[in-house]
């Protein structure tokens, strides 16, 4: 059976909400975030995917562990208070990121199928939440690692502790939102702010990460007369604004938000021709400065736009011919871009640059021998910065490059059989999450923790 919470949710929500409207609860959040959390997609509520301190070989990983499954089909893993957390096609995996020990919890019906997950601390609560989304409407789980049951069924339910849809908040399923959710527009956290947004209502909104409680909710419509949709979101916490992309029509905006009151900084438009989206992950945000990438209206080339996170402010463009966008990374000197060009073969090929954050130039741009997989529909993944490597994540396994000077230095693959009786190579299907200087990736039929 599904077991719930303890004490019952209703009674730990009202304690929970007197306690914290009457402003007596002084106590630290928890459990605290750690150097070594991956907490969201993205890791942090800016999706930098930047793991600073990470020392990782030169000269090849090696298998640490590995929980083989009969279908694919990952979302990617976070990780938060020594658990690492990864969903499937069969089940969610929640396992020691060190040792791969723990359960693959059944999941039948609809629970973490939507999109990415992320996870919160808490004051009502010494476990956390986990944030799930179903397209407009997001749960807010119990964790409990050792509590997780054999099997979840339906949308979990009993241990949801709360859901929105960022109007209302309810202790059953709230709003019409289902379906899966842009990898860029999931909710991130940021302090015990649970922030999203709505594609329905064409909406922003912030929850308390606690009990679900709506904070506040911003009509995309006021900044941008013809939103067709959101498209991604990003916090610069340095600033505390809200960055949320939006598609105008077919053209390309980004809107400022105040992360505290919810009302507007500004609204972000491009002088000269209007870029159109870009395809996916194509948001990032550091240290005040916003990094956003747009496609041109010929779909050869990609745009790498930076603006200031206060007021809007447009910075510097950097264009370089790409056949489609991956995705970006940030550190504190760098703008990673990951792209693929057509090498007039049947496939494209995979392309990294890395671009200067302090003038927009490109340092260095290379190669892959490489292109994106398909994986059971999930292809084409951002890349990750730890330490002094770039890992790419492509069709033929995980790549490694050298940051400063993009040389390759290795790559990871195993072989799997085919339906032909041949064998291929693994794809590399989601981010690879880095934490205390080890990998843990989603592969074809496989959970693994390279080390």
């Amino acid at each position: 059976m599904d077991r719930g919470p303890t004490p019952s949710r209703r009674t730990v929500l009202a304690g929970a909400g007197a306690i914290l409207a009457a402003g007596c609860l002084d106590v630290q959040a928890t459990p605290t975030p750690r150097d070594s959390d991956w907490r969201m997609y993205g890791r942090g509520a800016g999706r930098t995917r930047h793991v600073p301190d990470a020392r990782l070989p030169r000269d090849g990983v090696e298998v640490a562990w590995d929980r083989q499954v009969s279908a694919s089909n990952w979302l990617p893993p976070i990780v938060a208070n020594g658990v690492a957390y990864c969903q499937n096609a069969n089940g969610l995996f929640v396992i020691d990121p060190v040792t791969g020990d723990g359960p693959h919890v059944g999941t039948y019906g609809g629970f973490g199928r939507g999109g990415p997950m992320a996870f919160g601390s808490t004051k009502a609560y010494d476990d956390g939440v986990l944030v799930v989304p179903y397209g407009d409407t997001v749960g807010g789980y119990a964790v409990a690692p050792a509590r997780w049951p054999d099997e979840v069924s339906g949308l979990g339910e009993r241990r949801a502790r709360w859901w929105t849809d960022g109007t209302e908040t309810g202790a059953r399923p709230v709003g019409g939102g289902s379906g899966e959710v842009a990898w860029g527009a999931a909710p991130v956290v940021s302090g015990d702010n649970v922030i999203g947004v709505n594609a329905f209502s064409n909406t922003a909104w912030a929850v308390d990460a606690n009990d679900g409680s709506v904070r506040w909710q911003f009509d995309l419509r006021n900044a941008v007369e013809n939103v067709s949709e959101p498209l991604g979101l990003v916090v610069d916490e340095s600033t505390e604004t809200v960055v949320v992309a939006v598609r105008d029509v077919a053209d390309l905006l980004h809107v400022g938000i105040d992360v505290r009151e919810g009302i507007s900084k500004w609204t972000h438009e491009y002088d000269g021709d209007d870029p159109r989206p870009a395809e996916r992950n194509a948001l990032a945000a550091s240290d005040g400065s916003v990094y956003a990438v747009a496609r041109t209206d010929d779909g050869k080339a990609a745009q790498l736009l930076e603006f200031d996170a206060e007021t809007g402010d447009t910075g510097w463009t950097c264009s370089f011919e790409r056949h489609l966008h991956n995705g970006v990374a940030v550190d504190g000197e760098t703008v990673y871009h990951l792209g693929t060009v057509d090498d007039s073969s049947s496939t494209d090929a995979f392309a990294a640059a890395a671009i200067g954050r302090d003038d927009g130039e490109v340092r260095w741009e290379e190669r892959l021998d490489d292109a994106p997989g398909f994986d059971f529909g999930m292809t084409v993944q951002p890349p990750t910065i730890a330490g002094d490597c770039l890992l790419i994540p492509g069709g033929g396994g995980l790549h490694a490059l050298d940051r400063t000077n993009g040389e390759h230095l290795w790559t990871f693959t195993e072989l799997v059989d085919t339906a032909g009786g041949s064998e291929t190579e693994r794809v590399a299907s989601t981010p690879a999450v880095v934490t205390d200087d080890q990998i843990v990736l989603g592969m074809t039929v496989g959970l693994y923790g390279l080390e």
